[in-house]
């Protein structure tokens, strides 16, 4: 325990700003204000237009020696300050004031009250402000300013000192949390406040003290950032055991920072944490994503159960080299598989982690496209070792022949209108890429595989319906490393016939574009003996359920090691009702898709080893699904439907209604078959402040619970409180439990924590942000 009161005695001396922690490439960023209403000291009055005389109101007035006295509800007002009393002194030998009784004044950033209040001016001409018995409100930064009373007020330009003061960021007269200080000195050019013989009192209650604090006044700063606190359950263990995390931000430059942390584990030892980024503007256009540069690093030098050193590396960087060249690159290793499960305490089902180095190329106005990338995995929590790309290169380009001319001159001939036609162009489309797979397991057959691809299509001349043929051919090799190499040749073509039409229409009480789409393809694709090419990266899509997508792509496989046959029609119809004035992200408010294959062919190439056909139906199943997207509410549903058998055989289903982050509901059925899941996320405000979450993904098919958690949050403008219990699956009928808190001041040390990202994370659409 005398530890953890020395590290919070340590919290106690400096402490940073840093609300999620976001980088910026521009160095001063406006304040976001978080809540509703913003109240103020007194009603804000509107300076003067006046730049050379005051404009001055008072019941009473004299001139004496050059003093104007000033008696009864004074007002003063000029083009940089406001100022109400009961009497007030104006003197035009020194340019000063001085107010006694109701004072309210204004300048450009700082309300105050007092009984007792002068002004005047420096050297600089700057305004110098000292009041006693006062009140005062940072009130220009809006709900990110301070508030507080003191016993003394000097304010010049560039500082403010306050004596025997308060100090919070809540709003005016709710000040949940405060600094009770001798002596703050808030140094706006260095955005710094130092209080002298501080305490931290939440709720009246003192929770630290320090004979000397410091913290960023406004924005991102260097300092401690809030620790968290978390339980934990060891497999095994009859107690429970104990997290506890300290941070420490160092903020470098607006595009730049490092974080260091160290996590006391009572069951696993002390790890030690660090993680730098830097920003890299965009060389794109100014309104592509800033790239990044980051490094996170963690150590524990002896696990006291394994008593082996555990870490973790994660590196990566989004970097534009040119306008047209983009570098992204990825290491991230643990020290073994089990890391996540028994360090970093986090439940996934990921298999793998990946590092990569991938180096692109896109001309846009050519339809060119370049990559080089080169990969490896490894294995992680129940994953077992999988094909990497050890290295690929592919080039695409697209060429476009212009047709125009020609038809043009047919319509002239002909004497028709040329506007009144449409003129296609032959699209030609090349692709080529050779990738090396390496496997960690020698038993498994490695080797290059080399394809290309070229296809061909012209849509018909004519407006409705839109006829577009196409043809292609498909070229591959295998070097392989203890095989024969295989070449493989496979010719294709096809025919998509389009009834496209488009409407205005109204739904739901919305005007809207009515799209109905019509489509019947013909694909052929020649048959191929496969059964001796190893599996590299193909998966068959047919595994889950089946997609509108996976029927009308034409293409059974995803990867290139097993290319299907293909003598077949696919009839699919979309039918979407989407907002006329809608934007690109938004939804449509109704759509609906239904398609069916039928196969001429009773065979088709297996993805089985050693395996080269498997039978078929004529008929494939059909896809439908329904998507309505209404104000709050989302509804989906996607089936698997079994014409043979007349039943649906797979589904999905999920309906969402949100109103805002706080606020929503999540539930989703999805049945495959053999394996029926069932996931329920949500979040429901109790109070304005009060707000409980939750979520729960499990199997309902073998009754094992993936994930459960379940939390209680209080949030204000200036302070969160937040607590959850987590139930995680380990494997048959083992499960990880961990209860985590955090309590967050706003302005004296919020983070992104790892709590707040736990939560997040096992519950999509939730957002554990002050609001």
């Amino acid at each position: 325990m005398k530890k953890y009161l020395v590290i919070l005695l340590l919290l106690s001396i400096s402490s940073a700003n840093a609300e999620g922690i976001q980088l910026s490439c521009i160095p001063n960023e406006p304040v976001c204000q978080n809540c509703s209403n913003f109240q103020t000291l007194f009603p804000l009055e509107e300076f003067s237009t006046n730049n050379e005389n005051l404009d001055i109101e008072a019941d009473e007035s004299e001139i004496l020696d050059g003093t104007y006295l000033l008696n009864g509800d004074v007002e003063i007002n000029s083009e940089s300050l406001y100022l109400a009393a009961d009497n007030v002194e104006v003197s035009t030998v020194n340019d000063s004031i001085l107010a006694t009784g109701n004072i309210r004044f204004q300048d450009e950033a700082y309300l105050i009250t007092s009984d007792l209040l002068s002004a005047t001016r420096d050297e600089d001409e700057n305004l110098v402000t000292t009041a006693t018995n006062a009140n005062y409100q940072d009130y220009i930064t809006g709900l990110g300013g301070a508030n507080g009373n003191t016993e003394s007020i000097y304010k010049t330009s560039s500082n403010v000192l306050l004596t025997n003061t308060t100090y919070s960021l809540c709003p005016v007269n709710e000040n949940d949390w405060l600094i009770e200080a001798d002596q703050i000195n808030l140094n706006i050019d260095k955005n710094r406040g130092i209080a002298n013989n501080a305490i931290i009192k939440f709720y009246g209650v003192p929770i630290f003290y320090a004979p000397k604090y410091s913290w960023v006044i406004s924005g991102r700063g260097s300092g401690f950032l809030t620790p968290s606190y978390s339980s934990y359950d060891e497999n095994g263990a009859t107690e429970n055991s104990s997290s506890l995390r300290v941070p420490l931000y160092f903020n470098i430059a607006p595009d730049r920072d490092l974080l260091l942390a160290l996590t006391v584990m009572s069951s696993r030892g002390l790890t030690y944490e660090g993680k730098y980024r830097k920003l890299i503007a965009p060389k794109i256009s100014p309104d592509h994503e800033d790239s990044i540069w980051s490094i996170e690093t963690k150590y524990l030098p002896e696990d006291k159960i394994t008593k082996l050193k555990r870490w973790l590396i994660n590196f990566s960087e989004e970097m534009d080299i040119n306008h047209k060249t983009h570098l992204s690159a990825q290491y991230f290793r643990v020290s073994d598989a089990q890391y996540f499960n028994e360090i970093a305490r986090i439940s996934s089902n990921d298999k793998t982690l990946k590092s990569f180095l991938k180096l692109s190329f896109k001309d846009a106005d050519e339809r060119l496209s370049l990559e080089i990338l080169t990969e490896d995995d490894q294995v992680i929590n129940a994953g077992v070792p999988v094909y990497s790309r050890a290295l690929e290169g592919s080039i695409s380009k697209t060429f476009t022949i212009d047709n125009n001319q020609s038809e043009k001159n047919k319509l002239i001939k002909n004497k028709l209108k040329v506007e009144d036609w449409k003129y296609p162009n032959i699209t030609i489309s090349t692709n080529f890429v050779s990738t090396k797979f390496a496997h960690d397991l020698s038993t498994k057959e490695s080797g290059t595989r080399t394809n290309g691809n070229l296809s061909i299509s012209r849509p018909f001349a004519i407006k409705y319906p839109v006829i577009t043929p196409n043809a292609n051919i498909n070229l591959t090799k295998y070097s392989l490393k203890n095989s024969p190499n295989i070449n493989r040749t496979i010719f294709g073509s096809g025919l998509n016939i389009d009834f496209t039409t488009n409407k205005p229409n109204s739904i739901f009480g919305y005007e809207v574009n009515h799209r109905i789409s019509p489509l019947i393809t013909y694909n052929y694709r020649a048959k191929k003996v496969q059964g001796n090419i190893p599996i590299f990266d193909t998966e068959d899509k047919y595994t889950d359920i089946i997609s509108f997508a996976d029927l009308t792509s034409g293409e059974r496989y995803s990867g290139l090691d097993r290319i299907t046959n293909a003598n077949d029609f696919t009839l699919s119809l979309e039918s979407s009702y989407r907002k006329i004035d809608a934007l690109d992200d938004d939804k449509d408010l109704l759509n609906m898709k239904i398609a069916q294959s039928f196969y001429t062919d009773d065979e088709v190439v297996s993805d089985t080893s050693n395996t080269n056909y498997e039978t078929r139906r004529s008929y494939s199943d059909i896809a439908a699904s329904i998507d309505t997207s209404l104000g709050k509410y989302t509804i989906s549903n996607s089936a698997q439907f079994d014409p043979k058998k007349f039943k649906i055989t797979r589904s999905l289903n999920s309906i969402t209604y949100k109103s805002n982050d706080k606020k929503f509901i999540t539930l989703s059925l999805s049945d495959e078959g053999t394996v029926e899941t069932e996931k329920l996320y949500g979040s429901y405000p109790i109070t304005d402040s009060i707000h409980f979450f939750g979520g729960l993904d499990k199997t309902t098919s073998t009754g094992i619970t993936n994930s459960e958690t379940t939390g209680l949050a209080y949030e204000s403008c200036c302070w969160a409180f937040r607590v959850a219990h987590f139930k995680a699956h380990n494997g048959g009928t083992n499960y990880n439990y961990s209860t985590g808190f955090e309590l967050v001041l706003k302005g004296l040390g919020s983070t992104a924590s790892p709590l707040k990202r736990k939560i997040e994370n096992n519950i999509p659409g939730y957002s554990a942000k002050l609001r």
